[in-house]
């Protein structure tokens, strides 16, 4: 209780902060939400002005784009936007732990089993970072749910209707973010395995008219507009060097005993043809850890994709753990205690890690940084005028130089998402023609580097005579086309 209650502290303290990227890629979720704000179009095409991908569906924008229209936060209020989304992911991630952990006690009627998962399920995703500000938290919370609902389902098998729930929360998810689409697969395949051809038809029909009306609700302000963002915007190729680098070497070691868990309570579940419940825990758990995996092969992905899987692992493991028919595979005293210093171990080494992530991500005044990228924007509205359909590149920049610039120029910066831009170019995905061609016609407005250094951009073309020096501001050199 105590290491949790530290690690929500020091997530707090984080989320405060002006550090401009405390999960990874935090810009990609910022800057739609400030569209949204601003009744924007999030969905355009990525290989015209702006360049702009949006790579993620849009229910976890929408709703935090309608909070802060509710407290009168503006799209240019970018620190408010900031803590808006990391206020309520931290929300949503809380949550989706408790939930777990009433199933939990739900299902067992023991009280100790249901705190100590939702607390070790807290420690893990809080360890990862990508539940905070990002769509991953909405996702996880929707698992949870997901999990209740298709217990109920199982429960009284008689009874159809917590199906369309699931299948509803399913929907749901994908329009949080598309892994979110193994949800409605695994259920697809459980009634296909137990036969069930009239709740298969009945409720795929269901998801589908969910999935069309959620977009005819939701800002999909183009349908192809919108599957060309969603899928292009993670198309990216599969490495291995990068599923070593970003995923295997940070998460193999460290969950291999729930890996080996889970494949072992699974291999008996099956063996026992256990209760429905069971079976289709141990179904999703496969299900979750195939997709993830292959995922994880994206350049680009990280170990979040694995969070459903843990989300599923858990629970089944320690409803296994709990069922009394169970007791005498786990009345042995060294294996009570190995579970008990686990469970030490995580809780005490996941906030240190967290702790230890921030600090040393503080190694500059970003509040400094920020009011000045601030004086910067500012100086091109009122000064310079900038208007809508000027267009302003920011040329790439140490140690997150430039990237409070790209939110706080939001309705007029060109390739907000530079990392996304170079992986979708360099896998051939989309074409950046157009880009180098308004340099050539001068159509890129002003250009902003930093201080004493030449303009470039992530496609390492010449800008040329396109561009002439027109002022400075702070750590800024500004440039203007050239006409």
């Amino acid at each position: 209780m105590i290491s949790s209650l530290v690690l929500v502290a020091v997530k707090i303290q984080a989320s405060l902060g002006y550090h401009p990227d405390i999960s990874g890629s935090e810009g990609s979720t910022i800057a739609p939400i400030q569209l949204l704000t601003a009744d924007r179009d999030i969905y355009l095409d990525p290989e015209s002005a702006p360049f702009r991908l949006t790579q993620y569906t849009p229910l976890y924008f929408v709703i935090v784009a309608f909070c802060c229209k509710l407290v009168n936060w503006s799209a240019v209020d970018v620190h408010y936007i900031y803590l808006a989304s990391r206020f309520l992911s931290n929300i949503f991630s809380l949550l989706a732990v408790s939930v777990i952990g009433l199933l939990v006690f739900n299902i067992t009627k023991k009280k100790i089993a249901g705190f100590l998962s939702a607390l070790f399920l807290y420690q893990i995703l809080s360890s990862w970072f990508l539940t905070i500000s990002r769509p991953d938290s909405l996702l996880v919370l929707l698992i949870s749910f997901y999990l209740w609902a298709a217990y109920l389902a199982l429960k009284d098998r008689a009874n159809d209707n917590w199906w369309f729930l699931v299948i509803f929360i399913s929907v749901s998810a994908f329009f949080v973010k598309q892994s979110g689409a193994i949800l409605s697969i695994t259920p697809g395949l459980f009634w296909i395995l137990n036969r069930q051809w009239k709740t298969l038809a009945k409720l795929t029909l269901f998801g589908f008219a969910v999935f069309g009306l959620y977009l005819l609700i939701l800002p999909v302000n183009n349908v192809a507009l919108f599957f060309t963002n969603i899928i292009g915007g993670v198309a990216n190729s599969a490495s291995w060097n990068w599923f070593y680098d970003w995923t295997l070497q940070h998460w193999l070691l460290q969950f291999a005993p729930l890996l080996v868990a889970n494949a072992l309570v699974s291999a008996y579940i099956i063996y026992r043809k256990s209760s429905p419940f069971y079976l289709f825990l141990t179904l999703a758990s496969f299900m979750f850890l195939v997709f993830s995996t292959m995922a994880a092969f994206k350049i680009g992905a990280g170990v979040g994709y694995y969070q459903d899987y843990l989300m599923v692992s858990v629970l089944q493991i320690t409803l296994f753990i709990c069922e009394t028919y169970n007791k005498p595979l786990f009345n042995n005293v060294f294996l009570k205690a190995g579970l008990s210093l686990y469970l030490l171990v995580a809780f005490f080494y996941c906030p240190l890690f967290v702790h230890m992530k921030y600090k040393a991500g503080n190694y500059m005044n970003f509040e400094g940084i920020y009011i000045e990228e601030r004086d910067v924007a500012n100086y091109l509205y009122s000064e310079k005028k900038l208007q809508d359909g000027d267009w302003v590149y920011v040329c790439p920049g140490e140690n997150f130089r430039g990237y409070f610039l790209n939110q706080f120029l939001v309705k007029n910066i060109l390739i907000p998402f530079p990392d996304l831009v170079f992986l979708a170019d360099k896998n051939g995905t989309f074409r950046y023609d157009k880009f180098k061609s308004m340099a050539v016609n001068k159509q890129i407005k002003y250009v902003i580097a930093n201080k004493g250094t030449k303009p470039v951009n992530i496609f390492d073309f010449d800008f040329g005579q396109s561009l002439r020096y027109s002022s400075t501001i702070g750590s800024f050199d500004i440039y203007e086309a050239n006409n």
